[in-house]
C-alpha cells in the first residue's frame, strides 16, 4: 500500500487494462454506483479496469486529491 505524496491518502498504484498506463486509485472501495474502477491482480501487479459498475468499485485518486492539478502531465 502506498500513500499520496501530496495529501497522504492511502492509494494503490495500478496499470490500466486498456492502455497499460499507471494510475493511482483510492485504496478504499466506494458505495455501489459511486466508483467506476474495478481492481484485479495481487501485490504490485494490480490491473484497473475503468468503466466497470457494481459493488467494490474504486475511484481514481486524481478525482479525490486536493493537489491533483500539481501532478497532471503536460502534453
Amino acid at each position: 500500500m502506498a500513500a499520496c505524496k501530496s495529501c497522504g491518502a492511502r492509494i494503490i498504484w495500478c496499470t490500466t487494462a486498456k492502455t497499460g498506463s499507471a494510475i493511482p486509485v483510492d485504496a478504499d472501495p466506494v458505495a455501489e454506483g459511486a466508483g467506476n474502477i474495478t481492481l484485479s491482480g495481487t501485490g504490485g501487479n494490480m490491473i484497473a479496469t475503468i468503466g466497470a459498475k457494481g459493488s467494490g468499485t474504486h475511484v481514481s485518486h486524481f478525482a479525490t486529491c486536493a493537489y491533483a492539478g500539481q501532478h497532471k502531465r503536460k502534453r
